[in-house]
């Protein structure tokens, strides 16, 4: 009987962490075990995931001794990392899960990076992550990085207000480029998918960028369209006033995603490894109404 794997996910009560731990638990073989980091046990979303057979481990990021105990005996871990921590805590949260996974033994770990993170010198939170795989990769632990591009997730699905101005914001702050655009969901298969089998070419010491496609308004208002069946309205806005308002990082990233932007990803060689990489017509098929 093969011997036990012990995997730990951090970040399993959000959209990439959880769909990482669906993945394994629908994917993953016998003698694996599931365990999440969560800072209180006892919240509705850890007693949820606690249902499915999912261990809770308390810990923090930030808390090296715990993060010394949830690690202990495990084999592959999953690390996402906190963009609204500012750049030097979220460094430092990276580099704690490394040391202690490195210390406890861990075989492999996955850590959900950003697309052009070594590139876009000028974003704060592209910095951050750029840090992180670096400790990463300097540590000697076996790796996957996924580095996805914007998030879907953005944009509200449903009709309303809130689509109408957020959806304009987006794009007037991208001075109408178009953007690659991935669902956060598919980023935790890649990560499940990881997971499961650390050695397979396309994960072993692998940095991957993901994305779903290249999209601009128009192709926005088209999915809403062919999913939901009426033509929708966005805010018309000018750009210069918009990125007034953004915060700096998230400022500072729209400069880069309009001057320089992500690089061409092949999607095609993604949906190899994960047929079910949703396009933006599926992921409002999927969360519209």
């Amino acid at each position: 009987m093969a011997s036990s794997i012990n995997i730990l996910v951090c970040g399993a009560t959000g959209k990439q962490g959880g769909k990482a731990v669906s993945t394994l638990l629908e994917e993953k073989p016998s003698n694996v075990q599931v365990r999440f980091l969560t800072r209180n046990t006892s919240s509705e979303s850890a007693k949820k995931l606690v249902t499915k057979g999912v261990e809770a481990v308390q810990g923090s990021l930030d808390d090296k001794a715990t993060l010394d105990a949830a690690l202990e005996g495990v084999q592959r871990a999953f690390l996402v990392t906190d963009a609204g921590a500012g750049e030097e805590k979220e460094t430092q949260q990276g580099i704690n899960f490394i040391n202690a996974a490195k210390a406890a033994g861990v075989e492999h770990l996955v850590f959900t990076s950003v697309a052009s993170a070594d590139d876009a010198k000028s974003v704060p939170h592209f910095r951050s992550k750029a840090k992180v795989e670096e400790a990463l990769k300097s540590s000697g632990l076996s790796y996957t990085i996924l580095r996805p591009v914007a998030f879907m997730d953005n944009f509200p699905a449903a009709a309303g207000p809130a689509r109408f101005m957020v959806v304009g914001m987006f794009f007037a702050s991208l001075a109408w480029k178009k953007c690659q655009l991935i669902a956060t969901e598919d980023i935790g298969v890649f990560a499940g998918k990881a997971l499961i089998n650390p050695e397979s070419e396309h994960f072993k010491n692998k940095t991957i960028e993901l994305s779903g496609g290249n999209y601009g308004l128009e192709d926005v208002r088209q999915a809403i369209f062919k999913t939901q069946g009426y033509q929708p309205w966005f805010a018309s806005l000018t750009p210069t006033p918009i990125r007034a308002i953004l915060p700096y990082d998230f400022k500072q990233m729209m400069y880069y995603l309009e001057e320089t932007g992500y690089n061409d990803i092949d999607t095609s060689a993604l949906r190899y490894i994960h047929p079910g990489l949703m396009t933006l017509e599926d992921w409002f098929r999927k969360n519209g109404s």
